[in-house]
């Protein structure tokens, strides 16, 4: 934490726990302070939503050969652009200036084009002290104490950096201004689509985007020339961030797998990296994802979990991966519904276990009546012949694996009826798959 605490200014034991929205606040009135800006006040506001950044809805399935292509810290450079402030911001009676405004598109709200803003002095300051770093890393070997700290450095600058504007829109925010994000996300979606109509132009393939990156069908070619045709009309700069060899996408927005050239794979939301499932789901959707991604072959991907499920109903798969792991996000007195893993941490304490706000409980689910949270044993005090397998099975295993296989036709009921006797299965091992 040293270094976000050098930066933003804040204590050592103050900075790890502090929201990233303080964070910024706090590197803002260190930067005020430096230039003679004067601190607002905090003034309590009432919440007004307003619409967020653009995610596309994915096409499906397998795709070969994906760039993703990356707007380099889009909303900051968004706000430096456009000048997007409080300082710089034009009321809707207000006349427009002589310097002329930036209309941000779909909110109409205007900001001045001279002289910059706070935020544009802070945010290009950042950047520019951002990029010094990462010059003076390059020169570092990667194994040295030298080229760690300077990267904690770069780390904790991107942080503040990236959450900018959406400080700026954040009720508590001293120098709260809700113009200011909702231009930024507007002008986001609006380079976005641009990039999008762009890439369409060039003959490339766009299959997703998120928020600051779009998902092509890599040309390079053509990519060079879209990237150079972006920062032309839009004055923002894009670039390859990562080629996939192959990625799959399911049918909801931002949960994918890609398989990258060196062979390894990289998993954004689905249950693999997502610390409330156990680990026999994880393993089985990992090697599913891994089976169809390197193989292409979604059926040896169900007999896979077909064997695993026969395996785990013998309880030959550890007893450790059938632990659930879940964090206690307040004090246990705090927590009005009775869920797994506050019941498992009820029984802890009763046994003189302390457990506080940020622990990590580990439970099983064991056979019984009732509901989940009346069927569950902090992991140390319960047996493996105790466990509820079928649980596992039915709720942990199958629907891990059903999510990346329906988009194949292979449904849940298909993963749970196996056609396989069990002598055959008996000859299988799990490793035959590997």
């Amino acid at each position: 934490h040293k270094q976000p605490s050098s930066l933003v200014g804040l204590p050592l034991d103050h900075v790890g726990t502090a929201a990233v929205g303080f964070r910024v606040e706090w590197f803002l009135i260190k930067h005020a302070h430096k230039i003679g800006e004067i601190v607002p006040k905090r003034v309590e506001q009432p919440y007004r939503p307003y619409a967020g950044a653009i995610v596309l809805s994915p096409k499906p399935g397998l795709h070969e050969n994906i760039a993703v292509l990356d707007f380099a810290a889009m909303y900051p450079n968004i706000m430096i652009t456009y000048n997007l402030s409080p300082d710089t911001y034009v009321a809707p009676k207000e006349p427009i200036p002589a310097c002329g405004v930036y209309e941000a598109p779909e909110v109409k709200h205007r900001f001045r084009k001279e002289p910059p803003g706070f935020y544009k002095e802070v945010l290009s300051h950042l950047i520019s002290v951002r990029n010094e770093v990462r010059s003076k890393m390059r020169k570092c070997a990667l194994d040295s104490v030298e080229y760690r700290v300077l990267d904690a450095r770069q780390k904790a600058i991107k942080v503040i950096t990236n959450a900018s504007y959406g400080y700026a829109g954040w009720i508590g925010a001293r120098w709260y201004i809700k113009p200011v994000a909702e231009a930024a996300t507007a002008w986001g979606r609006h380079t976005i689509l641009n990039a999008i109509k762009m890439a369409g132009e060039e003959g490339l393939t766009v299959v997703y985007g998120d928020t600051d990156s779009i998902f092509i069908k890599y040309e390079p070619e053509k990519v060079e020339r879209l990237a150079a045709k972006i920062y032309e009309k839009l004055g923002l700069e894009i670039k390859p961030d990562k080629i996939y060899t192959r990625i799959f996408f399911t049918e909801a927005k931002k949960r994918y797998a890609g398989l990258l050239p060196d062979g390894r794979l990289d998993i954004v939301g689905l249950e693999v990296i997502r610390g409330d499932w156990a680990v026999v789901a994880k393993k089985v959707q990992e090697k599913v994802l891994e089976i169809i991604l390197k193989e292409r072959s979604p059926q040896k991907a169900a007999k896979y979990t077909q064997q695993f499920i026969y395996e785990l109903r013998q309880r030959r798969v550890p007893y450790r991966d059938l632990i659930i792991w879940k964090t206690l996000t307040k004090p246990i007195e705090e927590y009005a519904v009775k869920t797994p893993h506050v019941e498992a941490a009820r029984m802890l304490m009763e046994k003189g276990w302390k457990l506080a706000m940020g622990d990590k409980v580990g439970y099983v689910v064991v056979s019984g009546t009732g509901r989940l949270y009346e069927r569950v044993k902090p992991y140390m005090f319960a047996s493996y012949d105790e466990v509820d397998i079928e649980y596992y099975v039915t709720n942990q295993v199958a629907p891990a694996a059903a999510r990346v296989l329906e988009c194949f036709g292979i449904t849940e009921e298909q993963l749970l009826t196996a056609k396989a006797s069990d002598k055959e299965r008996e000859t299988r091992k799990l490793t035959d798959f590997f």
